[in-house]
């Protein structure tokens, strides 16, 4: 419960009761002469007793709720009670002409603001009848000429009920203002709520952070791309510089950039965002590969499309080219001739392998990733690899138990398509090293296979993992880019590392704990 919750009207009310009681009785015994109750010292005494014993209880239970056992007769029991005590207290202390009687004001006030409606008018004609009783009988008790002069009680009747009728209506506006400001609160809070769902869902990393580069907020996309929590750390170097540079220039196109050896390639862009009282500012975080995963499907869509049209097409020919070149290697065809239809075959073959890859990249469905030990995967497939590799060796080297969250299907696929092509292009005497462990900085596990062949160019390297590149002339190009959209299907990445002595594949896994979307 916070403090304004905590000091409602009727407690502030019960704390006034207090202090007034404590006052009244200080005035009457601080000083030699009492200044008040001077007229019946034991009528003021018990009075003043009994009305602070019954504030004080009061206030006790409503501090510790037990009058919320009551609501219906609490308060208009305690404001009655005040009403009969004040009134005592004024009458001993010499009547109206004593100036006490303006304590009632206050309590028909606070009568108005805690019951509303007809309750508070009737504990304004309530003090407006005690007032006039208490000076019609001490008129009587002091042997006035007339004790029906009520002229000075009548008066603060009429105060009483203006009072009232003010209070009342300054209540029901300020309950009228409350109504709307919680609804208000209700729609902002709800428009608070929608707003951070839809930042926390977006793919593009947000980060918002101030004058001394403090990240104050983050997305989740953002701190998947850092790998951690950003909110509360400071803005990376390498994008401050970015962001001096933006400042300087604001047209000024910005570089893409690597925020750890783990991370995408990522394309940042500023924003001012202006609160009012401090000076903000917006990074908005691309991943450059998911755009271009994304124009690649596109891409391949399209060819999807395409391909499943002139399929069927293409093979009718291709099978009777194939069907004719079997029926001309029946006869007795020259050397010369042989070595041509042997070339025929062969390049029919290679055009009916692209057409079945290209069919099966585009019906390529969503993979269902689990969570298990990668250690064990490799454990069990390794066999079969030293089998299918015949010269090749192949090796493991796993410490601690690595979990990955991935599609075992598709993982094994990957891996398939990897040894491969180091055999491809290493040769079957080559040397193939797999190994697995967790990056020190990120804690994420990471899968390498690696060869001792001859390695990728700098220039292959730039176009290894787009579609239909290849180096070998009876490639197709689409294994490695089929490696890394399977990756990318599984929220993991697949790298090329700098090796100087063959090629270095590194798999960099999401976190085994995280759900996928």
């Amino acid at each position: 419960m916070n403090p304004n919750q905590r000091w409602t009207p009727a407690r502030i009310y019960n704390v006034y009761r207090i202090a007034i009681a404590c006052v009244l009785m200080l005035l009457h015994y601080a000083p030699d002469k009492p200044v008040i109750g001077a007229d019946s010292h034991n009528l003021f005494e018990i009075t003043l007793f009994l009305y602070l014993g019954l504030t004080l209880a009061s206030t006790t239970l409503d501090f510790r709720h037990h009058l919320r056992a009551f609501p219906g007769w609490a308060e208009p029991a305690s404001l009655i009670a005040d009403l009969l005590m004040l009134t005592l207290v004024v009458h001993s202390s010499g009547g109206l002409e004593g100036g006490l009687a303006v304590l009632l004001l206050v309590t028909v006030a606070a009568g108005n603001i805690l019951l509303r409606g007809r309750l508070g008018y009737l504990i304004a004609a309530l003090a407006t009848l005690s007032v006039m009783f208490e000076q019609f009988y001490f008129s009587i008790q002091t042997q006035l000429s007339s004790p029906f002069a009520l002229t000075e009680s009548g008066l603060l009747g009429i105060a009483f009920f203006m009072i009232s009728v003010i209070i009342q209506q300054i209540a029901v506006r300020l309950e009228h203002s409350e109504q709307i400001a919680r609804h208000q609160r209700v729609a902002i809070e709800r428009l608070e709520a929608l707003n951070e769902q839809i930042v926390q869902r977006m793919r593009t990393g947000i980060l918002v952070f101030d004058e001394q580069q403090q990240v104050l907020m983050s997305n989740e996309a953002a701190d998947n791309l850092f790998n951690i929590a950003m909110r509360g750390n400071k803005l990376p170097g390498a994008l401050y510089e970015r962001y001096q540079r933006w400042q300087g220039n604001p047209l000024l196109p910005h570089s893409t950039l690597k925020v750890s050896e783990q991370s995408p390639l990522l394309s940042p862009r500023f924003a001012q965002l202006e609160t009012g009282h401090e000076s903000l500012t917006l990074l908005f975080l691309e991943d450059t590969a998911r755009v271009a995963q994304e124009a690649q499907q596109m891409n391949l869509a399209s060819l999807g499309r395409l391909s499943a049209t002139l399929a069927h097409e293409i093979r009718n020919p291709l099978s009777a080219i194939n069907h004719a070149s079997d029926l001309l290697l029946e006869g007795s065809p020259s050397e010369e001739d042989r070595q041509l239809l042997t070339i025929i075959r062969n390049h029919v073959t290679r055009v009916n392998t692209i057409i079945h890859d290209v069919l099966d990249l585009s019906r390529r469905g969503k993979g269902n990733a689990e969570r298990f030990p990668l250690n064990r995967l490799l454990g069990q497939h390794l066999e079969n690899w030293k089998l299918n590799a015949t010269q090749a060796h192949i090796s493991l080297t796993c410490g601690s138990e690595v979990e990955v969250r991935f599609d075992t299907n598709q993982l094994t696929q990957v891996i398939d398509n990897l040894i491969a092509n180091a055999i491809k292009h290493g040769g079957e005497d080559c040397r193939i090293q797999l190994s697995c462990g967790h990056h020190d900085r990120t804690g994420l596990p990471w899968l390498r296979i690696r060869d001792n062949g001859n390695g990728i160019s700098e220039e292959a390297a730039r176009y290894l993992f787009e579609p239909f590149f290849t180096t070998a002339s009876d490639g197709n190009g689409l294994g490695l880019y089929l490696c890394r959209e399977l990756c990318h299907a599984n929220q993991a990445t697949l790298d090329l590392e700098d090796h100087p002595d063959g090629a270095s594949f590194v798999i960099t896994f999401a976190h085994p704990q995280r759900q996928f979307q």
